[in-house]
């Protein structure tokens, strides 16, 4: 198993240096230099390095391990290091795996180990420079961005996706009518639908809707949902969709963030005309209410071992209000004249909130078999600290941008 490792501990420390020199020792011999940082780090250098490690934990006894920093979705590898006597077991690879649910993840290692750089590349990361660190002696950087990745793993199971996602609270489409001219026979594009939890309440309320989803079994599913109703479902990326406007309202629910908003916001200045509106929203799962502080504490713990100190305290994406006011009005064409938050509550039981877990993006990429027993631990709290049912309070953050 992936386990956290505390390295204020003196065991795991001791264990890890020790890996961490027999490691390096090899590397050292792959690429003929031996000053290497690390195979020269003191044990209190090694505890007070401001580093996050993830290790493979096999009878107790600690085999691999990864340190890591970084913030938001972004992570640096620092290290990754093998002990000999486990090569060729794909503890490394597992290891890497394990971190590349963030959407952008960068390493350096020796130029002359051909082994580590075959494993990154084997794993979508390209060279992105290299740094002479000694006479003759180079070490190369690579990266990968999983942002598409991250995109497409909703696709996978669209069934589980439908039945894990709660919808939007009606107050939401009451705005859209009272403030943004949502009437029956408005027009009405909305951009990655998934499998309709938005859709279904803007028909509901009359509306002839263009949605254009990049999913190619999101959208089957969709137009399964949709049939004998006025929804025409493109699938394309709102980037390269090929779609005609006008329409005087488009929405995004919890999908701005997938798109790339520079290029998007100007798709949208030519689809949406003066006067219309431009509604993206989001439903953030993380609770608002008083027992947040208690699940967060039986949550972090699952957390720890794959996300980053930074990434679990930044603020969500839907929640960066002048961040994302910035990108809405960066190409000029619209205004944001108004953000504001609806909260409401939702119940789950054990098998309802694991499968919420398990349709976020990060969560459904974990590798094997860890991902299972994150899932399997989220559905224990609710069974164990709340006798199986917790009404938790989530929020729809909304953004109303006019067209200029």
């Amino acid at each position: 198993m992936i386990e956290r490792l505390d390295l204020c501990d003196p065991s795991v420390a001791d264990r890890v240096l020790e890996i961490q020199r027999a490691a390096y020792s090899v590397e050292a011999a792959l690429i003929g230099f031996d000053g290497i940082p690390p195979l020269h780090e003191s044990l209190d250098d090694l505890v007070a390095a401001p580093l996050e490690w993830l290790g493979v934990v096999e009878r107790n006894v600690i085999v691999a391990a990864i340190a890591i920093t970084g913030s938001d979705r972004r992570c640096d590898i620092d290290r990754l290091v093998v002990d000999p006597e486990h090569h060729r077991r794909g503890l490394g690879r597992r290891l890497v795996e394990a971190v590349l649910h963030h959407e952008l993840v960068t390493v350096s290692t020796g130029e002359g180990n051909a082994p580590a750089i075959a494993l990154y590349e084997s794993l979508g990361f390209s060279r992105t420079g290299r740094i002479e660190v000694g006479p003759g002696v180079w070490t190369v950087q690579l990266g990968t961005s999983n942002h598409d990745r991250l995109r497409s793993s909703f696709d996978a199971d669209p069934i589980a996706y439908e039945a894990a996602r709660p919808g939007y609270p009606e107050p939401l489409f009451e705005m859209l009518s009272t403030r943004c001219g949502l009437v029956s026979g408005s027009r009405v594009l909305e951009i990655g639908p998934g499998t309709g939890q938005a859709t279904v309440s803007l028909l509901d309320r009359g509306a002839a809707v263009v949605a254009v989803e990049p999913g190619g079994a999101l959208a089957a599913r969709l137009r399964q949902r949709v049939q004998g109703r006025p929804c025409v479902v493109v699938e394309s990326d709102l980037e390269t969709a090929e779609i005609e406007g006008p329409f005087p309202l488009a929405v995004a629910a919890t999908s701005f963030h997938w798109v790339r908003p520079n290029e998007g916001m100007v798709v949208l200045a030519g689809l949406v005309p003066s006067g219309g509106w431009f509604v993206p929203f989001w439903n953030v799962f993380r609770d608002k209410g008083p027992e947040n502080a208690e699940f967060q504490s039986f949550l972090e713990p699952i957390e720890r071992r794959f996300q980053t100190a930074e990434r679990r305290v930044a603020v969500t994406h839907a929640l960066d209000l002048e961040r994302r006011r910035r990108e809405f009005e960066a190409s000029g064409a619209f205004e944001v004249v108004d953000a504001l938050a609806i909260d409401w509550q939702f119940s789950h039981d054990a098998a309802s909130l694991r499968s919420l877990f398990a349709s976020f993006s990060d969560w459904s990429i974990l590798p094997e078999p860890d991902r299972t027993r994150a899932l399997d631990e989220v559905a224990a709290i609710v069974d164990h600290r709340y006798g199986g049912t917790i009404t938790r309070t989530y929020t729809t953050q909304v953004y109303l941008a006019r067209r200029r």
